[in-house]
């Protein structure tokens, strides 16, 4: 077909990128209704599980402040069991200030919040002295949202990646994770992995880890971190996620998940099991190429990385890189690797 230009058109472009995911504006949330900041909780008169979400673990993650942020002021609420929702780290997303206009997002300010969860009871402190938190205001914040998340029946972390990276779900080594994120099947790739050395992730915690548990916890990586699809991949997983724990009505799941054109039924995903960790040893850490995570190594020997004088190599035929680090440092996880199973 011709088509015709007159001397004051222009032939359309290419179109307009869009824009980087943003943080909300979170001041509406902040007084909760718990009696802690920017926690809410909501309780359906029917019986059912008590179901937790937390954000903002990471302040510099935005994905899931988005999607908790959409779904408060969208007024839903559970139709059986209880939902409790947490931002988390809002003093790391507001970049430390506590007064006055926001400042740039930090991933953390004194201690990552996700490594600090070892030891950490759902009891509320006795009344008493003030606590002392050697490992500063996370340590705090901690303690101050543990008693309304570590009672949960199930649990979501929302996080996002340096890296653009296809999402993934991380379960831990939890049997009752595994078989949440698979029944979830979004994002369609789940990983088994240990955690971290430096310290435990909230979904380790034994409340949703230890084998006499009946708790679950899954923590969902849903992209780059500014990337827009990780705020649209955080709200398809937060609705998947209330609608398998049956507290929101299924109707309602429906047209949620259809007005973000999501399908109804996504495909089985793929689990990768982690067999190995890869820590730099040294600050010359770099990987021979970029890497953006989940892509499949054919062949086992092939140089991955050079870390001073060590070569990291593939184990196996088949190896998946899992979450490569942009920015490694000494002592610092760079990629895991694991097996599709």
């Amino acid at each position: 077909m011709l088509v015709m230009w007159d001397r004051f058109s222009q032939p359309p472009g290419p179109a307009a990128p869009e824009p980087p995911l943003a943080m909300p504006d979170l001041r509406a949330h902040r007084t909760g209704n718990t009696g802690v900041p920017y926690v809410w909780r909501f309780e359906a008169k029917g019986e059912g599980p008590h179901v937790a979400v937390v954000a903002l673990m990471h302040g510099n993650e935005p994905c899931g402040a988005v999607a908790l942020d959409r779904l408060l002021r969208r007024g839903l609420r559970p139709a059986r069991g209880t939902w409790t929702l947490a931002f988390a780290n809002t003093d790391a997303a507001a970049g430390g200030r506590l007064f006055g206009p926001a400042g740039t997002p930090a991933r953390y300010l004194d201690r990552d919040m996700n490594r600090l969860w070892a030891g950490v009871r759902a009891e509320v402190p006795a009344r008493g002295p003030p606590p002392v938190y050697p490992q500063g205001r996370e340590q705090a914040r901690v303690a101050a949202i543990a008693p309304w998340i570590l009672t949960a029946d199930l649990l979501l972390d929302l996080h996002s990646m340096q890296v653009p990276s296809p999402a993934l779900t991380l379960c831990g080594r939890s049997p009752r994770a595994r078989a949440l994120a698979v029944a979830l099947a979004d994002p369609g790739w789940v990983v088994a992995d240990d955690g971290h050395a430096d310290g435990m992730r909230l979904i380790d915690h034994p409340r949703f880890s230890a084998p006499g548990s009946s708790a679950a916890a899954i923590l969902m990586e849903c992209g780059q971190h500014s990337a827009p699809a990780a705020g649209v991949q955080a709200w398809r997983g937060l609705i998947r996620f209330l609608a398998q724990s049956e507290t929101l009505d299924a109707a309602t799941a429906r047209t949620l998940l259809a007005e973000a054109n999501a399908p109804a039924s996504p495909a089985k995903p793929t689990v990768v099991d982690v067999t190995h960790v890869i820590r730099a040893e040294t600050d010359e850490f770099a990987f021979v190429k970029q890497f953006q995570g989940l892509e499949r190594i054919a062949a086992a020997g092939t140089l991955l990385a050079l870390d001073g004088k060590r070569a990291v190599h593939t184990p196996y035929d088949n190896c998946v890189l899992v979450m490569p680090t942009r920015t490694p440092r000494r002592g610092q996880t760079t990629v895991r690797l694991g097996r599709i199973v």
